[in-house]
């Protein structure tokens, strides 16, 4: 077997529970050569779990999920120390209550008011549900191959512009089902989507710290009780400068404990899941600019909004793709 056929086999031996003895004896392979394999495996962003045991070493395969979630990213700003970003956050895409038409105006829009990067903060796709859950008939897209497919060829994509985004609850529901991290897929796809990790990541514009974040926690009947409670966690040393925080499907903007903090709404009509649970839904969007000091620590944080008071129905069937290059411009 050439190399490559080897690693798919071992994949897929580890997808359950397999100690070390039983895959030499299947691969033909002694230890060091299994144990060089499962390292470079690990090394491409296959968590294989290594548990020691009973005399023999045991082995799982938790698929694509990172092995740590300490995730960084370093932006610059430009010759005015600006930085010019739009938030967004629960595009949902794969459910019948996405709203790709809003998505696609919210690209042009900023596009032509000058802002080129775009920080997407989780809940890019809608995820799974079982089919016997009541919210199933809820998306058009039912399996992972094909939302991470949908997302790759019909998100927005304007030449000269970037999404940087993490994934949410929602999307997890990909690597827990079918151990597939569809930010990492979706990124493989298209070069201008920048896969920043789950759930969480710290930004850095020049020494200025953003952290974006999507939590796992329910929402509250308080519009900043969440962020509140994020901001109370972190230690004085620890804290961010400015918190991006998705996934409540709210609008917000307040300082507390001196950090600036945004909750970003959707891009996605109200789910029959969202109206049964009472969840306010609010669409839109953060057109933000940061602003540093000479010694690049933030001086200033300008974000203005935009709300789409009215979704389109069946935009699911309705929409089309937003492609704009060098060419067509």
């Amino acid at each position: 077997m050439e190399k490559k056929d080897v690693l798919d086999e071992l994949t897929k031996l580890t997808k359950k529970e397999i100690n070390l003895s039983d895959i030499c004896k299947t691969l033909e392979l002694n230890e060091y050569e299994v144990l060089g394999l499962i390292r470079e495996l690990r090394m491409e962003g296959t968590n294989i779990v290594i548990q020691k045991r009973d005399d023999d070493i045991y082995m799982f395969n938790q698929g694509e999920r990172e092995l740590d979630n300490d995730n960084e990213y370093q932006f610059n700003t430009d010759e005015n120390n600006e930085f010019k970003f739009v938030a967004i956050s629960d595009t949902r895409l794969g459910s019948k209550f996405q709203q790709l038409s809003i998505l696609n105006d919210i690209y042009s829009k900023a596009y032509d008011l000058g802002y080129r990067n775009v920080i997407h903060c989780g809940n890019i796709s809608e995820g799974l549900y079982p089919l016997t859950n009541i919210y199933s008939e809820s998306n058009f897209l039912d399996d992972t191959l094909s939302q991470v497919d949908y997302i790759a060829q019909s998100y927005p994509y304007i030449d000269g512009m970037k999404t940087y985004f993490i994934t949410g609850i929602k999307d997890e529901k990909h690597l827990k089902n079918n151990k597939i991290n569809i930010g990492k897929r979706i990124s493989e796809i298209r070069d201008d989507m920048i896969y920043l990790g789950y759930s969480s990541c710290n930004i850095k514009i020049d020494k200025a710290n953003m952290l974006v974040f999507n939590p796992k926690l329910i929402k509250t009947y308080t519009v900043s009780y969440r962020p509140q409670q994020q901001v109370d966690s972190f230690r004085s040393e620890d804290k961010p400068d400015i918190l991006l925080y998705g996934g409540l499907l709210q609008m917000e903007k307040f300082t507390y404990r001196n950090v600036k903090c945004i909750s970003v709404p959707s891009v996605c009509a109200t789910t029959r899941e969202m109206s049964d649970k009472r969840y306010s839904n609010t669409i839109g969007a953060w057109y933000v600019t940061v602003k540093t000091d000479r010694y690049g620590k933030l001086k200033s944080v300008n974000a203005f909004d935009s709300v789409y008071y009215k979704t389109n129905k069946d935009d699911y069937i309705k929409s089309k793709v937003l492609k704009i290059d060098k060419l067509n411009r």
